[in-house]
């Protein structure tokens, strides 16, 4: 709602000039800024906010947007005009502009009923705002080079956050105390801003990054990571400042806490927002290359990915990772969007995008991008063609068999894009007993497609209509649903089938919109950042540089644990699985696992509570299908808590013992590389080994066959694929790697770090292909998965892992020696 009125608002008063600009505004999600800025807000207090992000956005911005920035005489005639409204001088004789007409507006609304002072304050802090501004435009002007105190000093005052934040605290009582929070919190937004902007800088634009470049003397790339590092001093300085005032003897202590609270969400909201903005997504800096050959290459490999791994930490200690565009949750928008006959410069930009990526497209993606695009080439049997992906036919109502529903999904998928005719006999029985919330949405939404496609809408009740739409309606923040835009639009499909006026649908297109891509795809999650910001935080441990982040990062996490004591993979969803849970538990248990006891021994129980019979552990529900995955992770998740666990450490234990193929590799899960899942099963199986009552010849073989089977698919290059006959990648070869190096031979191991070395890119960066799924078999890509995954693999290559091993290693070679058999691609 906010979204909504603050874009009719800019609007109405002529701030958006055509419908670029009203797309530009759209982008931002002004209205999304609002709700993490000041999340208890009342919706009118929501949508001043959001307006108040708007005006900013519009016309403060445009001093330094479009071809030319703005001169120093140009911004001051702007400017003027706009500082007397707030100053309640009027804007004189100046000719009333769309942004005096608006901002008189704007004003009027924020300080009615607010007290003298407060407005003088507020009048002070957007007169420095076009003070400073003017200043920053002769500056450019002049090719005036500032140092870093100057440049900082000037930044607090151009990035608007202080007058933002004065409207978010206008009605509270006068707190001078706060000024140093105030001032603290601009400092890390725009900070923040700067090295999202960094790499996409202009000639003759002054930002944090270039300043810093030239002050110490280094490249861009290390630039941004002093930069982020100075972000996190200064919030440290934050907590200082508060723990000083809330503290005795601090006279402040009774007025302190609700403004230290409203500005610290403030801080966290506004960061948080810049994280999930289109308008902040920029490349990388590039690091330069050393000019002499580095003592060693691993460690000079390490700290260039430890500084590009720095910025992807938000301020608030998650991982904000981007997931890239794919075809199906695409396709579905742009479907979706003709159905509705809206936003129809967006409908180019999807069908372009589709166009351009149906070129070197799999099957797969080949086919729903000629139902989207080609319908009338679709043939009556389309789906039959990817009938490999959905597997043998299975029971709807186990989670765990996914075959049956997954083959009426695509079949429900090709009907929404391309007309695809069903049939009733397809039409998937309804669920029982408990699914989970991903399951629940997409059954539902099939059984809806089906009905209406079939002509037979009696086969699904009203109930299950109220319950879908109830599902959708429950979106808790997030832009899409559960964060899985797959899951949202199929449901929103089904919608549209039979309440096409729905204004949910208008939502969370409005939302949908928000998660695309650079190159304007639509991602399969809007978020994963509670798995991330665990695996990574897990992986920084082993290195000082990355270790000062981890204190946030532990808090962030151990926020999100659900109520039932598992963890949900994004933050802002509801439900848990046990592949987060474990990951969670791994890293606040290798942080501090006094500080997160509650927090463990909570989610210890969760892990019982989901154990089968057979020592197996499924990613959802108990009763489903196990997974190795959850089972490994379940292993070495309770390894701290083993006395009180030892039965369940040894049965998951037995069930990964008799999960092993002949050939060493185990059935993938959420991943497709076959050293993924080697590598998991292969830490569990050494911790086990500590555990009374496994087997310890059996885990020495299985780790033997394990080793084995790495050896023989390791490629001349030294690196790993997805599958043996797959050319090798970062991430495959990461995942690899630490199983070699602790259970392999030595040159196998120099080989491995070898290739992974020469896969660095001028950011510091491993590029990979995409090894998650979901929904399984697809992949989607979190490029710093592969980032993380050769951190972790590198220290432990140099022993540096928190992960301590108690299994001595295996020494493997494989058939008539090293390299093994060559592969495609080698």
């Amino acid at each position: 709602m906010a979204e909504r009125e603050a874009a009719q608002w800019a609007s109405r008063w002529g701030l958006v000039a055509g419908a670029d600009e009203a797309r530009r505004l759209a982008r931002m999600g002004q209205g999304r800024m609002a709700g993490f800025v000041a999340p208890g807000a009342t919706a009118t207090e929501l949508q001043l906010l959001a307006c108040w992000g708007a005006f900013i956005a519009l016309v403060d911005d445009g001093f330094d947007q479009g071809p030319e920035p703005a001169s120093p005489a140009e911004a001051k005639a702007a400017l003027t005009p706009l500082v007397a409204v707030t100053s309640g001088a009027g804007p004189g004789t100046a000719p009333r502009t769309p942004a005096v007409a608006a901002l008189q507006d704007l004003w009027g609304r924020t300080a009615a009923g607010t007290a003298p002072r407060w407005r003088e304050r507020f009048a002070a802090a957007y007169a420095s705002f076009a003070e400073a501004t003017c200043e920053e435009a002769r500056w450019r002007e002049s090719g005036f080079v500032p140092s870093l105190r100057e440049y900082v000093r000037l930044r607090r005052r151009t990035i608007t956050v202080l007058p933002l934040l004065l409207v978010a605290e206008r009605f509270l009582p006068e707190y001078p105390q706060a000024d140093v929070l105030r001032d603290i919190c601009a400092d890390v937004i725009a900070w923040t801003n700067d090295l999202a902007d960094a790499a996409t800088e202009r000639a003759g634009q002054v930002g944090l990054v270039d300043v810093l470049a030239r002050e110490r003397a280094c490249d861009r790339g290390e630039a941004a990571a002093i930069a982020r590092t100075t972000i996190e001093d200064r919030l440290d300085d934050f907590d200082t400042a508060a723990r000083e005032q809330t503290q005795p003897p601090s006279p402040h202590i009774a007025a302190a806490g609700d403004r230290i609270e409203l500005i610290s969400t403030f801080l966290y909201g506004a960061v948080t927002w810049q994280h999930e903005s289109q308008r902040y997504r920029a490349p990388l800096p590039a690091q330069r290359p050393t000019s002499r050959p580095a003592a060693d290459p691993v460690e000079a490999a390490v700290v260039r990915l430890e500084r590009r791994l720095s910025l992807a930490v938000a301020a608030g200690g998650a991982v904000t990772d981007h997931c890239a565009g794919r075809v199906l949750e695409s396709a579905l928008l742009l479907a979706l969007l003709r159905a509705r006959d809206t936003h129809h410069q967006e409908q180019q930009q999807l069908t372009a995008h589709l166009e351009q990526r149906r070129c070197g497209a799999d099957p797969l993606d080949a086919l729903l991008i000629d139902a989207c695009l080609r319908p009338e080439t679709l043939p009556p049997d389309a789906a039959d063609a990817a009938e490999p992906v959905v597997g043998d036919a299975a029971t709807v109502t186990s989670a765990g068999g996914r075959g049956r529903l997954k083959r009426s999904m695509l079949h429900a998928v090709l009907h929404a894009l391309g007309g695809l005719r069903l049939s009733n006999e397809d039409t998937p029985a309804p669920g029982s007993g408990t699914l989970s919330s991903f399951t629940t949405v997409n059954l539902l939404a099939v059984r809806v497609l089906y009905a209406h496609a079939t002509g037979s809408p009696h086969t699904v009740s009203t109930g299950e209509r109220f319950h879908l739409t109830h599902l959708l309606d429950e979106s808790d923040g997030r832009l899409a649903w559960e964060s899985s835009a797959a899951t949202h639009l199929l449901g929103l499909h089904a919608l549209q089938s039979y309440r096409p006026g729905h204004q949910l649908i208008g939502e969370a297109v409005t939302g949908l919109m928000l998660t695309r891509d650079p190159e304007g795809g639509v991602p399969f999650l809007d978020s994963q950042d509670v798995w991330l910001s665990a695996v990574a935080g897990l992986a920084f441990l082993g290195r000082p540089a990355p270790r000062r982040y981890t204190a946030r990062m532990g808090q962030f996490v151990a926020a999100w644990q659900a109520p039932d004591g598992g963890w949900p993979f994004a933050s802002g969803i509801r439900q848990s699985d046990v592949d987060t849970a474990t990951r969670c538990m791994e890293f606040l248990n290798a942080l501090d696992p006094h500080r997160y006891r509650h927090h463990l021994h909570r989610g210890a129980a969760y892990l019982t509570s989901r154990a089968g019979p057979d020592g197996g552990f499924p990613t959802w529900l108990h009763g489903d299908d196990p997974d190795l995955d959850m089972t490994a992770g379940a292993v070495l998740a309770l390894i701290p808590h083993r006395p009180a666990h030892t039965p369940l450490i040894t049965a998951a234990t037995r069930f990964i013992l008799d999960s092993q193929h002949p050939d060493g590799t185990w059935d993938p899960s959420w991943t497709l590389s076959e050293s993924s899942v080697i590598l998991r099963a292969v830490d569990a199986l050494d911790v086990a080994c500590a555990v009374p009552g496994t087997d310890l010849p059996r885990i020495t073989a299985a780790t033997v066959r394990a080793t084995a089977r790495l050896l023989a698919t390791q490629h001349r290059d030294g690196g790993w694929g997805r599958t043996p006959d797959s050319d090798s990648d970062a991430l495959s070869t990461a995942q690899a790697l630490p199983v070699i190096a602790r259970h392999g031979p030595p040159h196998a191991t120099a080989a491995a770090v070898g290739h992974l070395l020469s896969r660095q890119d001028a950011t510091g960066s491993f590029p990979a292909p995409p090894d998650q799924v979901g929904p399984r078999p697809l992949p989607f890509d979190y490029p710093v998965v592969a980032d993380l995954h050769t951190l972790a693999a590198l220290n432990r290559r140099t022993g540096q892992s928190p992960l301590r091993a108690t299994m001595p290693p295996v020494r493997v070679t494989g058939p008539r020696g090293w390299p093994g058999r060559a592969r495609r691609g080698s």
